[in-house]
């Protein structure tokens, strides 16, 4: 049976996918919060584990 409700908190986000700034895949998902020298950035799941 199909989850309707999947991911619907990350779309309404308007930056939901994009580039990621450590790797730079391009069309991915951007969710994951990673601090950089005190900075948090948003990065993509491969990079945030």
């Amino acid at each position: 049976m199909p989850k309707p409700k999947r991911g619907k908190l990350a779309k309404l986000n308007k930056d939901w996918r994009g580039t990621c700034p450590l790797c730079n895949r391009t069309g991915v998902k951007i969710l994951w919060e990673k601090s950089d020298d005190g900075k948090p950035l948003k990065v993509c799941k491969q990079c945030g584990a």
